[in-house]
């Protein structure tokens, strides 16, 4: 390194091409740079949102449109309930205390008309198969308003007011706006078109997966691509996200508190990005529970940024000017007011380009600056705690408030609700249920858990799952994005938590089990899938190419797989094919053959265009997507140690170093540099391990002239 003037003044930094290339090293070894310039916009992402994305979320919406059709109407956990809890709100007959409601009559009288039990005894569930014959023609089925004027028998308990109104909210107010709708509708277009609203808040998630998984990987084609194809391979979801459940209004919230919660541990601490998470954490608040594992996620999500945000306060200020140019470079940084050039000898030489920088090429002050981030990010973040904290609890956490002060528990039981399966005081049997029983109703167990998948599609991808994350955290480029992938870990392990230790109370008690259900875990598909999607970007360079064809072609056959068992074990009649079946599930469906017809052309459409999409990257080794900033993102492989996003805006300029944050190693006159083994300045120039500050002066005595 050239040694300081004689005079003690500062050498110019252009000649000091060496400390450039330490920093790197230093920077690509272990440090992680503060990302700054990306903030959550979520108009931003979706004008970024590559094409292959959205071919992905409409196969997906399609997918799960044909399985709301698929699916004889009430064959799904709790749908009987949840349509009558939304027709509830629809009449005006409002949300009542748990254990102060029964379904209504209307609700009898749907579940007798609908294609449920049998005709001897049709409040009492039927494994099927229905056929045409038993279908009443369309424009004979009886509407909503008329169901409930018909004498039907009393209704059993209406458990689900135990929840927040939120989701039945939104459906009821849909049911109203839709001409002549509210209860004049046919039962079945009524559970049709609520069918279609689960279906519309489900559908976005691919989108969520992928804005996680490219912010997270810092622009992965293949991680992103592969993140929002794992929805598509779990059956279980789509037949779920296509039936009357509020569950499905859970993984909506909770997706884009994910995403938000990933854009603030990437450094985004903005109060935007607070607003956008408090509002995300109380709409899911106010849909189920379970969305109680978002608020400390939240919440450890700032101090976690908080404290990365000193350690590169420090770092930035210990390394100096070289470490900015090298970690972030210099169009990333702010210049930062300039001293006049002491005399020296100036490098001539020309100065390195390129997309590859060798680490040694000279760069001018004025490109240069303290790196780090902006002195906001440096504060204790109290106020994008309480800021998200208020809107949290305004729009959602004052309803579990309520339940403690009312009823002395977050969320009360229902009397008289049947308690369950019957197992007696055997752990044993229990905690078989809660494990292999979690993991089947995950993938694939459907209707009230009448056909359920095989164990071999269940346990490998129950083993793709593992392994992939597994390989994410293993080959993470950066401690803190292990540290990130960690953070993804939390809700589905939470949302397990909470599931068992609810089961698990109930069945020492009472020795019945219940609560037990793989849907309970969805809120944390989001973020499960980024996981994922980082798992498949990190098996290499080329092996990386082939993931999404692979993640397509798993996704096809489970699917495959599925609808093989599902569509004959409903529709099939004994003795007849697949064309009677079909026959079958037009004659029940609320919808003419010809939408079914034409739903079924999108998904093999869709299909096609979705492989295509992933033979795409196969054959162009999958580029970097472009950020919300519009500038193409670096790719894993080369941003190690640097920030993972670009396309960013140009960081402003940073205020003097914080009194109250001193360097770790302060150093003194004449004591080697810690980084780049250099003495510190001495002599007249500015004080050692200070920022130069501006003189407004012109051409230094020397002659140099000051820089531009």
């Amino acid at each position: 390194m050239t040694p300081p003037s004689s005079d003690g003044t500062l050498p110019l930094v252009g000649d000091s091409v060496d400390s450039t290339a330490t920093a790197r090293a230093d920077a690509e070894a272990g440090g992680d740079v503060f990302p700054m310039g990306t903030r959550f916009r979520p108009w931003g992402i979706l004008r970024t949102i590559p094409a292959a994305i959205w071919v992905i979320t409409l196969l997906f919406t399609a997918l799960l449109a044909g399985w709301s059709v698929m699916m004889p109407q009430y064959h799904a956990p709790d749908e009987p309930n949840h349509v009558d809890a939304v027709m509830r709100l629809v009449e005006g007959k409002g949300w009542p205390h748990p254990g102060h409601a029964i379904v209504t009559q209307g609700g009898v009288g749907a579940i007798m008309a609908a294609p449920y039990g049998s005709e001897e005894r049709p409040r009492d569930l039927s494994a099927g198969p229905f056929t045409a014959a038993d279908a009443v023609p369309r424009h004979d089925r009886p509407s909503w308003e008329e169901l409930d004027r018909t004498p039907a028998p009393e209704g059993s308990i209406q458990q689900l007011v135990q929840h927040p109104p939120l989701y039945y909210w939104v459906d009821a107010m849909i049911l109203k706006a839709v001409p002549g709708g509210g209860d004049h509708l046919r039962w079945d277009e009524i559970i049709g078109i609520l069918r279609l609203i689960s279906v519309a808040m489900v559908a976005p998630l691919p989108l969520l997966a992928w804005a996680g998984a490219n912010r997270l990987s810092g622009g992965s084609r293949v991680a992103g691509i592969c993140a929002a194809l794992v929805p598509l391979g779990i059956p279980q979801l789509t037949h779920i996200g296509s039936s009357v459940n509020n569950d499905n209004l859970l993984v909506l919230t909770s997706g884009l508190a994910t995403v938000s919660i990933v854009y603030v541990l990437r450094g985004d601490t903005s109060l935007r990005t607070a607003t956008w998470t408090g509002v995300f954490v109380g709409l899911a608040l106010m849909t189920k529970s379970l969305a109680i594992t978002l608020v400390p996620m939240a919440a450890l999500a700032y101090l976690v940024a908080w404290g990365r945000a000193r350690r590169d306060a420090r770092a930035a200020w210990a390394r100096g000017p070289a470490v900015a140019v090298a970690v972030t470079g210099p169009a990333a940084i702010a210049p930062y007011p300039a001293t006049p050039y002491p005399a020296g000898p100036r490098t001539t030489g020309p100065r390195t380009t390129g997309p590859h920088p060798t680490g040694t090429e000279p760069f001018l002050l004025a490109e240069a600056g303290p790196a780090g981030p902006p002195a906001s990010a440096l504060r204790v973040p109290w106020r994008q705690l309480l800021l998200g904290g208020a809107l949290a609890i305004a729009l959602g956490g004052w309803w579990w408030i309520v339940n403690i002060v009312r009823y002395g528990t977050f969320q009360p039981e229902t009397p008289g609700f049947p308690l369950g399966q019957y197992l007696g005081d055997d752990w044993g049997a229990y905690t078989e249920l809660l494990i292999n029983g979690t993991i089947l109703r995950w993938w694939g167990s459907f209707g009230w858990f009448e056909v359920n998948l095989t164990t071999v599609p269940v346990r490998t991808g129950t083993a793709v799952v593992i392994v992939f994350f597994a390989l994410a955290l293993i080959r993470a480029r950066t401690g803190r994005i292990r540290v990130d992938l960690l953070f993804l870990l939390w809700p589905t392990w939470a949302l397990f938590g909470l599931m068992t230790l609810q089961s698990a109370k109930n069945f020492d008690r009472y020795f019945h089990v219940s609560g037990i259900s793989g849907r309970y875990l969805y809120a944390g598909l989001a973020s499960l899938a980024i996981g994922v999607g980082m798992g498949a970007a990190a098996t290499g360079r080329y092996l990386s190419r082939i993931m999404p064809l692979l993640f397509l072609a798993g996704a096809t056959t489970l699917q495959a797989w599925a609808i093989s068992m599902v569509f004959p074990h409903f529709w099939r009649p004994t003795g007849g094919d697949l064309s009677d079946a079909w026959d079958a599930m037009v004659a029940w469906a609320p919808w003419p053959q010809g939408a079914l017809t034409w739903l079924a052309g999108a998904v093999c459409v869709l299909a096609v265009a979705a492989l295509a999409c992933c033979i795409g990257v196969l054959v162009t080794g999958g580029p970097a997507t472009r950020s919300a900033g519009g500038a193409p993102a670096q790719p894993p492989s080369s941003s190690r140690g640097r920030s993972p996003s670009t396309g960013q805006r140009p960081a402003p300029p940073l205020a003097p170093y914080p009194s109250h944050l001193p360097p770790k190693r302060p150093r003194t006159a004449g004591a080697p540099d810690a980084t780049t083994g250099s003495k510190a300045v001495t002599g007249s120039g500015p004080a050692a391990g200070t920022s130069p500050e501006p003189t407004g002066q012109g051409p230094s005595a020397a002659g140099h002239p000051r820089s531009p």
